[in-house]
This record gives C-alpha cells, sequence and structure tokens, in this order.
C-alpha cells in the first residue's frame, strides 16, 4: 500500500515539473535582490566603512532620487509633544482688551513728612487720580508708625538713589495698568483737576516726556514741579536703570532727567501736542493770605503744580483758593448753557414752552399707565401722610427730617436774596414731595411771609428741585462665590418639625450638590424640657438626623453639628436678648474670617441666596441683611384659592416683603466682635448660660434710659455701633413660610420691639382684600346663625 502512494506521488510531480522548477527559480532571485537592497540602504544610512569611490556612488544616486526614505535614528525615542493649554480668560474685560487706568501718581516724600505733607497731598489729589504711592526710606532705628494706605517703604537710605527705587518698583508692580505715570515731590501742591484735563488731552499713542520747570533752555524736567510721562516712556527708562545708577551725579536734581534722556533721547518740554505744562514757583516771603501774589493771578491760577509747599496749612488754603476759582468757572459754564438752550429752542420742536425747569436737567418721566404715576407726599411741619400704602401718617424723622429742614433754609435764603431782604419769613404751611428716577427730587413748599414793603402777610408757594448727580461706582473689593457660608439656626422645642424639614431641605440643596456651606444647630433647652444626655432628650430626633446626614455626606466633607444653649423659663420669649446669646456664644467656635449667617427653621434655602451672600458680605466693608419674602396666613390665603398648592411663589396674592424682619443677617466674625465690644455697655457680652439672666436686668435698665442708640436687634447693633455698610435690600431667594409667632415676651418699657413684632405679624395676615372678605363671610355667617 505504500509503494503504491509512493508511486502516485512521483508520477503527480513528473507531470508539475516545469512548474515547481520555475516557482522555486522565483523565489531564489526575488531573495537575492531583497538581500541587496538592503545593504544599500544600511551602508548609507550607518556609513559604515566602505571604499571611497563605492560611498561617493553611493551618495550620487540618493541625492538624486528625492523619494529616497531617510532615517533619522538621533534623539529617539522622542516624548510626545504637549498638547496645547485651553485659553484662559481674564478676570476682567479690560486686562484682555489691553484698556489701561489714565493716570498714575508716584510721590517722593520721607518718613519725617509722609505722616503731614503726604497726608495733606493725598487728601487733596486722591479723589482725581486713579492710583497714588508715597516712597519714602526706612528709618534705620526708629519705629515707623504710619497708618495711611499708599506708603512704600526702601530699605536703602539714600536720597540720591530714590527716583530710581521708585521707578523700579513701578516697573516691576503696575507696568502695564496705566496710560501715564507723574512723578512730584511731597513739598508740591498739584491742582489735580488741572492734571487730569491736561492728560485727557494728549494721546498716550506719542512718547509723552513732559513737566515743569525751566524746561525752555534745559532739556531736564524738575522733580519739584512735577515730570509726566508716558507708558511707553516709563517702560524704555525702567529697562536702562542700571546705566542711571552707575552714572548718578550727586546732589543733582537732574540725574531723573538724565535718565530718561538716555533711554529715550526724549528731552523734556513743556509744551506738547498744543497743551502746555505750566508750573509756578513761589516766593520765599510768601503769605498764607497770599495777598502778594494777586498781581500775578493769572499765571498762579493757570499753574498745573506749585512748590515749594513747605506747611501743611498751605496746602489746604491752596485747595479751598483753586477750588473757589474752579466753582465760580462751572457756574458761568452753566449760565451759558442754559442760555443757549432758551435761544436754540425756538428752532427745536415745541418752541420755548418744551424747555423744562430747571433749565438743562432732565424733564419729569411720562406715565405710560395709571400704575405708573408718581406718588406726590404731603407733609407739614411734624408728619408726613400716606408715605406707603400701610401708614397714614408718619412723624418726620431722621434723614427725611433732615432734608426738609435743608431745603426750607435754602428756600428762605434764596427769596431774601432776590427781594433784597424785602420778605420776612413768618412760617411753613405745607408742602409736597415727589421722587423721579428720572430726575431727582422735586418739592413744592408753600411758605408764610411778611411783606415789609406794604406791610402785610403774602403767602408764596415754591418749587425746588434736587436733580441727581452723576453716577458714581463705589470701589469694593474682588468677591469670589468660593466662601463657605457658616448657617447658624436656632431651635426651640416647638420648632422640631420645621427643623426636621428645614434639615432635609438643606441636604438637597447643599450636601448632595457639594456646596460650600456648614449647618450649625443652635438647641435652646427649656429647663423643665428632658436635657442633653437623658433618655427622653427633647431633641434627641434632631441630634440623630443630624449625626445621620453627616456620616452619609462625611466623604464630601460635609456636615451638621449643634450646640446647645440653657435658656430660663422667663427668657424663653425674648427674642431680642435670645438674638444676642445665640450669636455670642456661637462666634466663640469660628474663627475671626468666617462668614455666619444667622437663619430661621421656616425659610426655604436656594442656591441664589447664599451666592448672594457670599458676594454681598465683605469684610470691614458691608453687612447683607436682605429682606425675604414672607407667607401670609395659609387659612385666610388658601380659603379663596383653594386650587392652589402651598409654594411661596412671589405673588401678592400670597405673601410680601416684610421690611420689619431683620433677623436673616450675614457678617463676619471680625465685624461682628468689633461692634459687640462696642455695645457691650447695652447688652454685656454673653459668655457662658448663666450670664443669660444676669444680663437680661442688665439690658432692661438699658433699654429704659437709653435714647437713640437703643439696641433691639443684630441689625440695630451694626447701624448703631459699626462704621461697616449695611446692605438692605429685596430677596427673592429667601422666602419664608408663615408662622404664628407670640409677641408677649416683648412687653418692655417703651414697647418699641413690641410694636414691631405686632406690626410683622398683622402685616403677615393677608391682603386687605382677602381680610376684607373673611370680615364680610364672618358677618354673613353670624347673621344666617341668628336668622336660623
Amino acid at each position: 500500500m505504500l509503494l503504491k502512494i509512493v508511486r502516485l506521488y512521483i508520477s503527480h510531480c513528473r507531470q508539475n515539473a516545469f512548474f515547481i522548477t520555475g516557482f522555486l527559480f522565483s523565489l531564489f532571485v526575488s531573495g537575492l535582490i531583497t538581500m541587496s537592497f538592503q545593504n544599500q540602504c544600511v551602508s548609507s544610512d550607518l556609513q559604515i566603512s566602505i571604499e571611497p569611490d563605492v560611498s561617493v556612488f553611493l551618495s550620487t544616486t540618493l541625492e538624486k532620487d528625492d523619494y529616497e526614505p531617510r532615517i533619522n535614528l538621533a534623539g529617539k525615542p522622542q516624548k510626545a509633544q504637549k498638547t496645547p493649554q485651553v485659553l484662559i480668560r481674564p478676570r476682567y474685560y479690560s486686562t484682555e482688551l489691553g484698556i489701561k487706568e489714565k493716570l498714575f501718581v508716584g510721590v517722593l516724600s520721607s518718613y519725617r513728612s509722609v505722616t503731614r505733607l503726604g497726608m495733606a497731598m493725598n487728601k487733596t489729589i486722591s479723589h482725581y487720580v486713579n492710583k497714588i504711592l508715597f516712597f519714602i526710606e526706612s528709618p534705620g532705628h526708629e519705629k515707623l508708625n504710619i497708618s495711611m494706605p499708599g506708603v512704600v517703604v526702601f530699605t536703602d537710605t539714600r536720597r540720591i538713589l530714590e527716583p530710581f527705587h521708585m521707578l523700579k518698583y513701578i516697573a516691576d508692580n503696575y507696568h502695564d495698568e496705566y496710560d501715564f505715570y507723574f512723578f512730584v515731590k511731597d513739598t508740591t501742591y498739584v491742582k489735580a483737576g488741572a492734571l487730569l484735563s491736561y492728560v485727557n488731552n494728549i494721546s498716550v499713542s506719542e512718547d509723552v516726556h513732559t513737566g515743569g520747570g525751566d524746561s525752555t533752555n534745559s532739556v531736564y524736567c524738575s522733580l519739584d514741579a512735577g515730570i509726566l510721562l508716558s507708558n511707553s516712556v516709563m517702560r524704555q527708562t525702567a529697562s536702562n536703570l542700571d546705566w542711571c545708577v552707575k552714572n548718578v551725579l550727586s546732589e543733582s536734581d537732574n540725574n531723573f532727567g538724565k535718565c530718561v534722556l538716555h533711554a529715550t533721547s526724549l528731552p523734556c518740554r513743556n509744551e506738547i501736542q498744543g497743551q502746555t505744562f505750566s508750573s509756578y514757583i513761589l516766593p520765599r516771603n510768601y503769605l498764607t493770605t497770599y495777598n502778594n501774589l494777586t498781581h500775578r493771578m493769572k499765571v498762579f491760577e493757570s499753574a498745573i503744580t506749585l512748590y515749594p509747599v513747605l506747611h501743611v496749612k498751605t496746602f489746604y488754603e491752596f485747595d479751598r483758593i483753586f477750588s473757589k476759582v474752579s466753582l465760580a468757572g462751572v457756574k458761568h459754564n452753566i449760565a451759558e448753557l442754559r442760555s443757549s438752550i432758551i435761544t436754540m429752542s425756538s428752532l427745536a420742536p415745541g418752541g420755548q414752552e418744551s424747555v423744562t425747569w430747571p433749565i438743562g436737567n432732565q424733564p419729569s418721566s411720562v406715565p405710560i399707565t395709571r400704575f405708573d404715576v408718581l406718588h406726590w407726599e404731603y407733609f407739614d411741619e411734624n408728619n408726613i401722610y400716606l408715605q406707603s400704602d400701610f401708614n397714614n401718617k408718619e412723624k418726620l424723622q431722621g434723614a427725611t427730617k433732615l432734608d426738609i429742614v435743608v431745603i426750607l433754609n435754602a428756600t428762605i435764603s434764596y427769596v431774601k436774596q432776590i427781594y433784597e431782604g424785602r420778605f420776612q419769613f413768618k412760617k411753613f404751611l405745607r408742602g409736597y414731595r415727589r421722587f423721579d428716577p428720572a430726575r431727582g427730587l422735586d418739592y413744592i413748599m408753600d411758605l408764610v411771609w411778611i411783606d415789609t414793603l406794604n406791610a402785610e402777610v403774602t403767602h408764596k408757594r415754591i418749587e425746588v428741585c434736587k436733580p441727581l448727580g452723576k453716577t458714581e461706582l463705589v470701589p469694593m473689593p474682588y468677591i469670589m462665590e468660593n466662601t463657605r457660608v457658616n448657617m447658624i439656626l436656632p431651635v426651640t422645642a416647638g420648632d422640631r418639625q420645621l427643623t426636621k424639614k428645614f434639615m432635609e431641605h438643606y441636604t438637597s440643596v447643599c450636601m448632595e450638590k457639594h456646596d460650600k456651606t456648614f449647618l450649625m444647630l443652635v438647641l435652646l433647652y427649656d429647663p423643665i424640657d428632658p436635657h442633653k444626655g437623658a433618655k427622653d432628650d427633647v431633641f434627641l430626633d434632631i441630634k440623630q438626623l443630624a449625626l445621620s446626614l453627616s456620616n452619609r455626606y462625611k466623604r464630601d466633607g460635609s456636615r451638621i453639628a449643634w450646640i446647645s444653649i440653657s435658656i430660663p423659663s422667663s427668657q424663653k420669649d425674648n427674642t431680642v436678648l435670645l438674638e444676642f446669646a445665640v450669636a455670642d456664644l456661637v462666634v466663640k467656635k469660628f474663627s475671626q474670617d468666617s462668614l455666619i449667617l444667622m437663619c430661621e427653621p421656616n425659610m426655604d434655602i436656594r442656591q441664589d441666596y447664599l451666592n448672594r451672600v457670599r458676594m454681598n458680605t465683605i469684610l470691614q466693608r458691608q453687612v447683607f441683611s436682605p429682606i425675604p419674602f414672607t407667607e401670609f396666613n395659609p387659612d385666610v390665603t388658601y380659603t379663596f384659592i383653594p386650587s392652589r398648592s402651598r409654594e411661596s411663589d412671589i405673588n401678592k396674592n400670597y405673601g410680601h416683603y416684610d421690611v420689619h424682619a431683620t433677623r436673616h443677617i450675614s457678617f463676619y466674625i471680625k465685624d461682628y466682635v468689633t461692634s459687640r465690644k462696642l455695645s457691650e455697655s447695652i447688652i454685656p457680652i454673653i459668655r457662658t448660660d448663666r450670664d443669660i439672666s444676669t444680663t437680661f436686668l442688665r439690658y432692661q435698665n438699658a433699654y429704659r434710659n437709653a435714647s437713640n442708640n437703643f439696641i433691639s436687634s443684630i441689625y440695630s447693633m451694626f447701624i448703631s455701633y459699626s462704621n461697616v455698610h449695611i446692605l438692605r435690600s429685596v430677596e427673592p431667594s429667601l422666602r419664608l413660610r408663615y408662622v404664628d409667632k407670640s409677641c408677649s415676651g416683648l412687653v418692655l418699657a417703651r414697647n418699641v420691639v413690641y410694636d414691631k413684632c405686632r406690626q410683622t405679624k398683622e402685616l403677615s395676615l393677608g391682603t386687605r382684600s382677602q381680610l376684607a372678605k373673611v370680615i364680610l363671610d364672618y358677618q354673613s355667617l353670624a347673621v344666617s346663625k341668628m336668622n336660623a
């Protein structure tokens, strides 16, 4: 069998002999060609030692072929290129667009004169320029006691190098923030208004090197008279400071100008782009009254800088003189503009009748609907009537009364001046006032006068307008929304159910979303209730819920803590004292830079509200006291709206903004501690639970004796005993559920706090129409029962 298979295989190979021979021969030839190409590539790239003529042949052959692959093994393996970074937008749009502030002022001073001349200079020009810094030398071993801001101290005490230290400091810190840099000494009075006008009339696109002094015959300007540099010139000068320091001349006032000239090849001139920088050298024997300057008054008034000024009083006297001159110029310009308005009004639509009073001021706003009609408030000497929808009459006091007194005095002086003393003021009859957001505050005054010429009594109605001034942005520190908000929630035994709902809402809004907040419960124990440690602790369920939520979100850093306070039975309804007791005992648990937010169990937590708390509460600057939207009594409101679910929507039929609610307030602990120390004489600081009873007795005595500085809440404490600003505004994201609270514990000597609590309770019942319908339904029900 095997022999038969071999014979069959041999016969099959004989039939395909030509095919097999050709296939083997082709494999042999392809192998030889492949080995030849590999030897050529290796010889060319690795340059193995071969004969010179062969290498020349290979190099010329490769150079002719443009598509010959070449392998470069140098520096292999290479690291992967970094992915391009994502574009990071600047914090301010002005940074991205390259917008700069206008004017920077650098003042060369000394540690002996900066508190006198520097302070006077700062008061007279700081409100005109964008930035002002004072550069002084180190006092050495003496103690430097300077409280004014904007002072830079150099350790190098060599006065001759101080200008270059100043340039170096500005180039390192403010090189790209201002268009112009003005350098001057503290013995020079600067007319900041004239300097700002000079800067606004020249272009920063050109190199500017100008100043005062004898620059007509010299290429240098004097630092005593002031030197103004553009941003480009300041940059070039700062890059050549090494040459300036090496070539400084001792006791020479031209060192600064010499440095600028070397760096820019630009001499100093007192006239540039059609604008003249003028300075005035004061005589040595000039007097405080400046009578000896009247013969050169035009040169004196046109000067931008005056020097040398060696007394603080002279700074303020110059400021008074030039402010008076500037005011006269402004009045003259206003008179010319009003005259031109009247002249041109005949060519305008409506003619001269279209000119509004005061001439040139914004006209009154025209109401579109009847709801836009502005309300006139009627007032007399003591009261103002119908000031709001909730008060028929209110006593004139505070800023309102002061404003009316100022208006009345100005009106009397104006009438006496116009009629040259013919009319003598007798009495005030009545007045009306209206605030127009587009115009300002308008007054109509009815006054009684005695006509001394005819010896008779006459009545005159006078209209007064206080127009709105120019809107200014108040500079505030940069605040970010990543500050931790420490929420303080006082809880009584009757608030347990509300507190549980509050904690559930807090979990869904803050803890689940990893918001930077911390909740501290202040458990207010009544002496008759089971205290902490007992099996039937009145707050045991709240504590267990707090522990459960804290353990659930422990990895995220969110937790709920509590602190226990024992309240005497006689003080459990005294909300004023409890508010301070809670704050005094809680602030000790936090650092000085912690942000505190006082809360109530019936509030709805919203993310927008917490963010506004972060943005509107500023350390040592501002305290935030929002006006919450308070829900009406549901027994009254939802009786007439049965299909409406109980949601605290912003609607006048479901609630109102309670202006009397001040318990929701946010502040920094440092600001609270500062104000609390100042108000300690009214309400002593509570350090332990035992201090509450004794504090109440002292509080009652202070309450009876206090006048204007009486404290009824933390909000009133900040108003009376703090310099921080109080931001008070409506907050739609702060919504309070209706809670029927008792005001019986607030009945004290003068009933101020009690009246406030009663007003809040009455205004939270419902709208007028809803209350009226309740009364009518009750009367109809009573009549039907009587008839039955």
